[in-house]
């Protein structure tokens, strides 16, 4: 199986990827961290539907007072981030099965937003990680990593 540690040095890998096992925020952190990344938590356990999941977003990542609390402000957001000063960011997002299991859709656009995101940064040389840690065995397309 993949690790962490192998994907966090080329744009290329880029990606959102299920992380399996029992994976610690700490251990994440320090190894995204030794390569000069943005390292940020989401944590899904307050998120059950949208409107959390883009406050709880929106606060984990410090986006702008501006933020507009929708998808498009969203999507804007990702694709700045200048605020971060990394040469790429990685996102633990913690309990996601909460929110995919109560807002399906949702859930799904959320995805898409972030992917969008993730080719973005992908195309502009930095390196964007989305990592979903939970109870979900699997998300559509996302392959399994481990720390």
């Amino acid at each position: 199986m993949t690790k962490l540690s192998d994907l966090l040095t080329d744009c290329k890998d880029s990606g959102i990827y299920l992380l399996k096992g029992t994976a610690a925020a700490s251990e994440a952190k320090r190894l995204v961290e030794q390569h000069g990344l943005a390292f940020v938590v989401l944590d899904g356990m307050v998120v059950h539907g949208k409107d959390q999941f883009l406050k709880q977003a929106a606060a984990a990542l410090q986006f702008p007072d501006y933020f507009g609390n929708n998808w498009d402000a969203f999507a804007d957001c990702l694709t700045d981030m200048n605020w971060f000063g990394a040469d790429g960011f990685v996102i633990l997002y913690d309990n996601f099965d909460l929110f995919a299991e109560n807002e399906r859709d949702e859930f799904g656009v959320a995805l898409e937003v972030l992917q969008e995101a993730v080719e973005f940064w992908r195309n502009q040389g930095k390196l964007m990680i989305v990592l979903l840690s939970g109870a979900a065995e699997n998300v559509k397309g996302a392959p399994s990593i481990g720390l």
